[in-house]
């Protein structure tokens, strides 16, 4: 037991991790749409896609802009095929991040 004591885990090439949050409006139409198997990570790409398709489901609002029409498309259509295997999860994820 004394041994245990005096190791030093110390680890200075490891970064610390951000860990975030998904918003629970998110989650919930995450699993209306079915997409429960997608990774934490896709999810996270397209947070704030999932609250527009959630607001508009409630009622909330309604858009007709074409950018944003065409962003949920392209985002249905990405998790579709990862979910479907079309895809690697790499290619879905450089697919539906937005850039900063």
């Amino acid at each position: 037991m004394t041994t245990a004591l005096k190791l030093n885990y110390a680890f200075p090439g490891l970064q610390p991790v951000n860990l975030h949050d998904i918003d629970a409006r998110a989650l919930e139409c995450v699993k209306l749409l079915g997409w429960h198997d997608l990774p934490d990570r896709l999810i996270e790409a397209i947070e704030a896609d999932l609250i527009g398709f959630h607001n508009e489901l409630t009622g909330q609002f309604s858009t007709r802009d074409t950018a944003v029409l065409q962003r949920r498309a392209s985002v249905r259509y990405w998790v579709r095929c990862y979910l479907g295997g079309l895809c690697t999860y790499d290619t879905a994820l450089k697919m539906l991040e937005v850039p900063e």
